[in-house]
């Protein structure tokens, strides 16, 4: 690592991998293998949902030190929003992190990367790479853009664009939320990952968003102004991590959070069973519905899964994990069993145990259906519950509770083996809420997840708990990572659903892999797609006599040429 300066003035850092030469007082050219990808203005913008606008005043630096084998690059500013302001590049000979500080009294409406505004107006950031991969899965399968374009990462239902164009905009809940990661290059590279690194508990914002600005740029995290900050607060880093290709940049910032303990692999052990084939009754629900009527949520009962396991027995398919889908439950937020549909729940799962099977219960998470109004979200101006609270106390005795009773073995309980953890894009965002708790965003979502694996695990230690939380700060509430839903109008589904795999992979090297496949678009490419499953993670099956994309009948024989995985005795 070398360190440039002018008759004492800094003028770059420069190590093997890139290189932050300044440009002028306020700008630095990041350069990676001697290719420029940005020109960085060093001011960020905390705007304050009470405060307006944040403008950057007498702007002075850097100082330049070295500490614990790094370069600490640091400018001082005033402001319009808060009494004092620092900007601070810490350099790595590998790769460097980037985050402002601010100390004052303000709620945060959001902190808008190196395009903070100045009394001396200039340039904004300079995007000089020319496209950028994006870590969010969405329907469409949109993974790279022009540097001209926008793009959103976040844990929600929102649209990925700042217009949506059509419905399937809004469908990038896949991964809820996917690695926190954009991948810059230029067309034959280099490549560099740029992903946010909170710390444990300041994950209090709603989207990640890359912001173009004519031919600039800003990288944007939206706190809904939700957040207070009284005194001192520095913003989550902004990891800058070379790479050889663009999965590699989203490892790189991945790894980056994994080596400072940012972010938690436990170990645990992997129960036999957790690896076996799944059997899903999501796909067949919709198929039955269908071809006799009504929605497939009200196929979610005991004869029609009844009928699955004849199914399943005329294939001679041994799924050693049978999950109960939508909607098993009278009520999507208490959790208890509609005994209209199932009349004795409990009953049924265990004759599955006696067969030597396992069974998952599927749960819609943010759902207020069946809570009191106390136990919700509201909206402020009107007090309106808007969906359920995970940072309510009350709240989370019921949902540990309800947890309780699914699992446990106890009199009285259900005796399920683990939990389908769905819906989790379901939380609102943008301003004008009122919470119980202090957090929202992600971090909001990250207590939810905290509260139903810690019940499961009390409740019977080796339960299998899958989320489709793709992202290392949920690697200690997951077992393991669905690959979530594939779309209708989709095709080369074997490639796209080995896209989301690369990705689950990196997020966390301990998850297990469940491969789903709802929908499936075409016979055949449900039929590749099942083909291709024991190489990605555990397999799954949806669907047993159509397919629901086109409708197509699957055909007795196809089973007979699918891995001989579905046909080992159960143990």
């Amino acid at each position: 690592m070398k360190i440039h300066t002018t008759d004492g003035a800094f003028e770059a850092i420069e190590t093997a991998s890139y290189c932050l030469r300044a440009i002028d007082a306020r700008s630095l050219r990041l350069s990676v293998r001697g290719r420029a990808l940005a020109d960085l203005r060093v001011v960020s913008g905390v705007s304050t949902g009470d405060g307006g606008p944040d403008v950057s005043t007498n702007l002075q630096g850097p100082e330049v030190r070295e500490e614990d084998g790094c370069v600490l690059l640091t400018w001082r500013s005033s402001s319009t929003c808060w009494n004092r302001k620092t900007y601070t590049f810490e350099c790595g000979a590998e790769q460097f992190v980037y985050r402002v500080g601010v100390e004052g009294d303000g709620l945060i409406d959001a902190v808008e990367f190196f395009e903070g505004l100045q009394d001396d107006p200039g340039p904004a950031s300079l995007y000089r790479f020319s496209r950028f991969m994006s870590s969010e899965v969405t329907l469409l399968d949109r993974r790279h853009y022009r540097s001209c374009e926008y793009a959103c990462i976040d844990a929600l239902s929102g649209p990925t664009h700042d217009t949506p164009r059509e419905p399937e905009d809004n469908n990038h809940w896949l991964f809820c939320p996917p690695p926190l990661a954009f991948v810059w290059s230029l067309a034959e590279g280099p490549w560099l990952g740029v992903g946010v690194a909170p710390d444990p508990g300041e994950y209090n914002f709603t989207r990640f968003q890359y912001w173009p600005l004519h031919n600039c740029f800003k990288l944007r995290l939206t706190y809904d102004g939700m957040t207070r900050i009284r005194g001192q607060w520095a913003s989550p880093r902004m990891v800058f991590a070379p790479a050889r290709d663009d999965y590699d940049g989203v490892r790189g910032c991945v790894d980056y959070l994994y080596g400072q303990s940012l972010a938690t692999r436990p170990a645990r052990q992997q129960p036999e069973w957790w690896s076996r084939p799944m059997f899903c009754g999501w796909g067949q629900q919709n198929i039955f519905a269908a071809h006799r009527g009504g929605p497939g949520a009200s196929y979610a009962r005991q004869d029609a899964y009844d009928s699955i396991l004849a199914l399943l027995e005329e294939r001679s398919l041994h799924p050693g994990t049978i999950t109960i889908d939508d909607k098993w439950q009278k009520e999507y937020a208490t959790l208890e069993p509609d005994l209209a549909k199932w009349p004795d729940l409990r009953g049924w799962i265990d004759a599955r145990h006696a067969a030597g099977q396992k069974v998952l219960l599927w749960v819609g998470c943010w759902n207020r259906d069946g809570l009191p109004d106390e136990e919700c979200i509201r909206r402020a101006d009107n007090g309106q519950p808007v969906c359920a609270d995970p940072s309510n106390p009350a709240y989370q005795a019921r949902l540990a509770e309800s947890v309780r009773r699914m699992l446990s073995p106890d009199a009285g309980c259900l005796n399920a083996d683990g939990l389908k953890v769905d819906w989790t894009n379901g939380q609102p965002f943008g301003p004008g809420y009122v919470t119980a708790g202090s957090v929202w965003g992600i971090e909001l979502l990250k207590t939810l997840h905290s509260t139903i694996y810690s019940a499961a695990k009390s409740a019977k230690p080796d339960s299998l708990i899958i989320t489709h939380a793709a992202n290392p700060y949920f690697a200690d509430v997951t077992d393991m990572l669905r690959l979530n839903d594939i779309s209708a109008v989709q095709r080369d589904v074997c490639e796209l659903m080995l896209h989301r795999q690369k990705l689950a992979v990196i997020a966390c090297p301990d998850w297990l892999i469940d491969c789903d496949n709802s929908s499936a678009p075409t016979h055949d490419e449900w039929f590749e797609y099942m083909k291709l499953q024991p190489e990605l993670g555990v397999p799954s099956v949806y669907f047993l006599t159509h397919v629901d994309g086109t409708g197509e009948p699957i055909p007795l024989s196809d089973w007979d040429e699918l891995p001989q995985v579905w046909r080992r005795p159960l143990g």
